[in-house]
């Protein structure tokens, strides 16, 4: 069979879930082609040449972006087999599956696809499976360039990066997170001979800087260090980033010197809110006092901290927000902070492990399957407001191209105004810090932008 996989969104790296199922996929016999819409044109490729579609959908902005692609599929070629495969390909479930897929494989999904392949059955079906999978090395040589994506700015320096994944899952049940939702505190490891591969290939291309795609590098801290001795033994200059929970971060202090030296340049971080009340609904298992000793603990280590935020829930008022902007100049933590993150709004999906829960649920009015999630209504009026204007700042920030710390004032800004209190201007800098040119985050809308780069209009609703 020859079948199509598309891509439509992997923060700006090249699609680690575009590569991963084309070496299973060709390994059974199939022939693959695939196709990136970040960076390159559906219109480019005649879909009446394939005997099916696949799209990728790993988070929420893919998930919303790879549903207008179905659909515009479905339209002109209503027989054609398309499935959806991701962590998030069962979101939604109700309004996708018969309408604009066929298929819906969750979890590990690599076995799942080669099957389906084998038949392209038009019968509606989910699969989920979480079980054990032997991986092998994903198979870039389709993918568009890693030119074509975003850099590691460090140093003076735009430095080529590649994306890895070595585990999939979480040990952890954040409320707020897809991920428990499916693995409910699982992981599974990809295997360090198929990662160790990858990390070759990718230095082959050109790679200077690995970003590992893990929920959390650390659900197995022995597996990961090894990892990086083994991947900085054949690469010494190559550095790397993951992504490590703050409860993590504590828990391990006697391991940051060596992922240090061996080549660890940034952690990022759900810090999420300053809020302690939240941080407890979430089920985050640290404090704010956690966060403060987690950026300590990495400085000083000189492994650089980039915290994500998720400050709108139901409950937030402009208030919250000041003592956020509060916490990054006492943290000094502008320069570590995308404009995206202090936009972002609490998506509850279906299933949600906070669906039930006593605080939220009294704030919810009905799912709304266009945007793939719960809608719920502000209590403080204002802080929907305010919440629209950073929203708005944020998304025009990335459509041009603003600098970062641009954005960051005007935002500081509005929510001073939001209270009627002049917060001052930026305190000075504390340096660079590195960061990937791509700012924007995997449960935020997508922009205006990226829907156009797949010939949809948007809202900030709906599309």
């Amino acid at each position: 069979m020859h079948l199509l996989l598309i891509s439509t969104y992997e923060l700006g790296r090249q699609p680690f879930h575009l590569a991963s199922p084309a070496a299973a996929l060709r390994a059974a016999g199939h022939e693959v082609s695939t196709i990136d819409t970040a960076v390159e044109d559906l219109g480019s490729v005649s879909l009446g040449y394939f005997d099916g579609v696949a799209v990728s959908v790993p988070m929420h902005t893919a998930m919303r972006l790879a549903i207008g692609i179905a659909s515009q599929i479905r339209s002109v070629h209503p027989k054609l087999p398309i499935a959806f495969y991701g962590l998030y390909a069962a979101v939604g479930q109700e309004h996708t599956l018969g309408a604009v897929v066929d298929r819906l494989v969750a979890g590990e999904y690599e076995s799942e696809l080669v099957e389906w392949a084998s038949s392209l059955s038009r019968d509606s079906r989910l699969v989920v499976d979480i079980g054990k999978t032997d991986f092998l090395a994903p198979d870039r040589s389709t993918l568009p360039p890693l030119s074509e994506y975003a850099r590691l700015e460090w140093e003076g320096e735009a430095r080529l990066v590649g994306a890895v994944e070595a585990s999939h899952g979480c040990r952890h049940r954040c409320r707020h997170c897809p991920i428990p939702v499916l693995y409910d505190g699982r992981m599974r490891v990809v295997g360090a001979e198929a990662v160790i591969a990858d990390i070759d290939q990718l230095v082959d291309a050109g790679v200077q800087h690995v970003t590992f795609g893990d929920p959390d590098f650390l659900n197995a801290p022995r597996y990961s260090t090894d990892l990086l001795r083994q991947a900085h033994l054949r690469h010494p200059d190559l550095t790397f980033d993951a992504t490590v929970k703050v409860s993590h971060i504590l828990q391990h202090p006697d391991l940051w010197p060596e992922l240090s030296e061996l080549g660890l340049l940034f952690v990022v971080s759900a810090f999420e809110t300053v809020e302690e009340t939240t941080l407890e609904i979430l089920d985050k298992n640290h404090t704010v006092a956690d966060m403060r000793a987690a950026v300590g603990l990495l400085r000083a280590a000189e492994v650089f901290v980039r915290p994500t935020w998720l400050p709108f829930f139901p409950w937030t008022t402009p208030d919250d927000m000041v003592e956020l902007v509060r916490f990054l100049d006492e943290m000094s933590l502008w320069e570590a902070t995308d404009p995206v993150q202090l936009a972002i709004k609490l998506l509850i999906p279906e299933g949600s492990l906070l669906e039930n829960h006593t605080a939220v649920a009294p704030h919810l009015a009905r799912y709304e399957p266009t945007s793939l999630t719960w809608e719920w209504a502000f209590a403080d009026p204002e802080a929907e407001v305010l919440h629209k204007e950073l929203d708005a700042l944020a998304a025009a920030g990335s459509d041009c191209g603003a600098e970062a710390l641009t954005t960051l004032g005007l935002m500081r800004e509005a929510i001073g105004r939001a209270v009627g209190v002049d917060l001052g201007p930026m305190p000075p800098s504390t340096g660079p810090v590195p960061h990937l040119t791509e700012s924007w985050f995997c449960c935020a809308e997508p922009t205006a932008g990226q829907a156009a780069a797949i010939g949809l209009t948007i809202g900030r609703e709906i599309f």
